[in-house]
């Protein structure tokens, strides 16, 4: 459901409001279609870049890598071929295919921006290698499928059965011996001589240390967005050091009426100086990185990443509402003073207190209960707890976001306990 202003009109989703803003901003596919745009292109942030390039087809992603940095394609593999600590080899290829069309030096790019502990894991569980001189050995399992020998004539390679992805492979081999001869067999050599953990290890390390300078943080830190705060604990005071940012772009808010929904954007449209504003705006995107963290969603899937932005969203306005008592002043004030992800976990802890009392429910109650009180309990006892509301005879479920739905709920818990 949209937000909407007193006047009625249907104001944009806020998390659609934080992708635009701060995750995709700026159109890849407008500045491939002049010369300014696309020498704006290696200046753009990675995450603007990635984002931007999950929308593009695939000859527009042939169109935009002579336009791209090492560095760039590094973070979009970062961004897009590891979950949780695990490679996946397919997105990989997925992103690698492009190395076999392209001009040599943009090839050649593409393979350097690329950890060899990437290359190395596509040796150990893509295909089986070799040494040729065993080939009397293995002749019989290679004839059952597709093989090549590499052109130094060293390694007999048995490709996948599958023939589409054997051919994406040979082709994506051969065109790695063409351009960098030496570097294939060393790769091949190394990851002979290393176990798939310790590959796989290796690299994980090399891509946490980049992506949290990118903003994204590593999923077990980021587990603890869901820590646990009692409501008498005070919250800790916020430190002179910024989050670091993920967009060079200024974030202009809405109305603070137009979001009269939300005290959380009420709020920030009062915060002053436009700076310190854009610091907390910042601070928002830290957070929903952390919750994409957290609950494994990739990066790489655009209307996930909304989710988890609004999941953001509501948690911080339900710790704001429920610290400040609604109070939009005092609500200014802990913005000030305290991190958001404080306010979050705040919500989130409020969350979990009702789902303590409606799991003593659901374990000590004797009689039935309606299909919407139900329902109503098996919300709160979700992974993260949701509301149950019976809205023109249909039972939805929706975030928690205000005081009030707490209040509602508490009612509405009792009720059910008597």
């Amino acid at each position: 459901m949209g937000l909407v202003n007193s006047n009625r009109t249907l104001i944009q989703q806020p998390e659609d409001f934080i992708y635009g803003c701060l995750y995709s901003p700026v159109s890849v596919r407008e500045l491939l279609d002049s010369a300014d745009g696309r020498g704006r292109i290696r200046q753009m942030p990675v995450a603007h870049l990635f984002f931007a390039a999950k929308d593009l087809e695939s000859g527009e992603v042939a169109r935009l890598l002579p336009h791209i940095t090492e560095e760039q394609w590094t973070a979009i593999l970062d961004l897009d071929v590891w979950s949780r600590d695990n490679v996946r080899p397919g997105a990989f290829v997925s992103w690698q295919k492009y190395i076999i069309a392209a001009q040599d030096a943009v090839a050649r790019k593409l393979i350097r921006a690329a950890d060899q502990e990437l290359w190395e894991l596509i040796f150990k569980r893509e295909v089986q290698v070799h040494e040729k001189s065993e080939e009397d050995e293995y002749q019989g399992e290679a004839e059952q499928g597709e093989w090549l020998y590499t052109p130094d004539d060293y390694f007999l390679i048995i490709l996948p059965p599958d023939s589409e992805r054997a051919r994406l492979l040979r082709d994506l081999i051969l065109r790695l011996y063409e351009l960098e001869p030496e570097y294939a067999a060393r790769l091949i050599s190394s990851a002979g001589a290393r176990t798939s953990q310790e590959i796989e290890e290796e690299g994980y390390q090399n891509r946490k240390r980049r992506v949290e300078g990118l903003g994204f943080q590593d999923y077990f830190e980021a587990l603890e967005i869901y820590t646990y705060l009692p409501s008498e604990e005070p919250f800790p005071e916020k430190r002179s050091e910024t989050i670091h940012p993920v967009s060079t772009l200024p974030a202009k808010l809405p109305q603070a009426e137009e979001q009269s929904l939300l005290l959380l954007f009420k709020a920030l449209a009062l915060v002053t100086p436009p700076q310190e504003a854009q610091i907390l705006l910042e601070e928002l995107v830290f957070v929903g990185n952390k919750i994409l963290s957290a609950d494994q969603v990739s990066v790489a899937d655009p209307a996930r990443v909304k989710q988890g932005i609004r999941k953001a969203i509501m948690g911080i306005n339900l710790g704001l509402d429920w610290w400040s008592s609604g109070d939009s002043s005092k609500a200014v004030e802990g913005l000030q003073a305290h991190y958001l992800q404080t306010f979050f976990q705040a919500g989130y802890s409020r969350l979990e207190e009702l789902r303590k009392e409606a799991l003593i429910l659901s374990k000590n109650r004797s009689q039935e209960l309606g299909s919407f009180e139900e329902a109503f309990v098996e919300g709160l006892l979700e992974g993260y707890p949701l509301l149950v509301e019976n809205q023109d005879g249909q039972i939805q479920k929706r975030l928690f976001s205000t005081l009030q739905d707490l209040e509602r709920a508490r009612e509405k818990l009792r009720q059910l306990n008597l």
